[in-house]
């Protein structure tokens, strides 16, 4: 058993810069990752990057990226285990409305048309573990 007894979100990164690319149908195809670890003793985090990138093969009008972490301090010797399968899970439940938000107010704020991440289902976010997935 583990009790959270503080939490942070804070926004370590946001970049968006304009392609200029206009006049096509364009597919987005965001690349969220998401990296779990340990800070100190009792203070652990996750960490959502949320990465669109515009290429020749598949081009984008902006390239954004929005690396948004979670802070979590637990109780002194709370099961490591189990606060490891929270920060791949409930702590991604967390994140990832905050990331959401802030892609759709960026590129709002920045007179672009938003773009609006759709709503997932967080449990099958990352199938088998994996850390990086591409959001069709």
């Amino acid at each position: 058993m583990y009790k959270i007894l503080k939490t942070s979100f804070v926004t370590d990164r946001l970049e968006l810069k304009n392609n200029h690319i206009k006049g096509r149908n364009f597919k987005l195809k965001p690349k969220i990752t998401r990296k779990t670890g340990k800070i100190k003793d009792d203070v652990f985090f996750c960490n959502l990057i949320l990465e669109v990138t515009s290429s020749e093969q598949e081009p984008f009008p902006i390239n954004l990226l929005i690396d948004f972490k979670g802070i979590f301090q637990f109780n002194p010797g709370d099961n490591e285990s189990e606060i490891d399968e929270f920060l791949k899970t409930e702590a991604v439940q967390l994140l990832f409305p905050y990331l959401r938000s802030t892609v759709t107010n960026l590129t709002t704020t920045a007179m672009l048309p938003p773009i609006i991440l759709p709503i997932v289902d967080i449990n099958k976010l990352f199938p088998d573990n994996r850390e990086t997935i591409y959001v069709n």
